[in-house]
């Protein structure tokens, strides 16, 4: 893996702070929301975003 496809990825507390939320507002989000991206299991105690897939819903949540 790239340096560059590791830093497209965030673990939950960055994916939080790149959208602008809280850590449980972000675990909301992604229950209730079904247009959120979906999180990536890496193992059983971590889990990260796409960058591009969270860049992708914030451009559609644009007013």
């Amino acid at each position: 893996m790239s340096t560059n496809q590791i830093a497209d990825n965030l673990r939950l507390k960055d994916a939080a702070a790149y959208i602008g939320v809280s850590k449980p507002t972000l675990w909301r989000l992604a229950e209730q929301d079904p247009t959120f991206p979906n999180k990536i299991r890496i193992s059983s105690r971590c889990c990260i975003y796409r960058k591009a897939d969270l860049d992708n819903w914030l451009t559609g949540k644009e007013v």
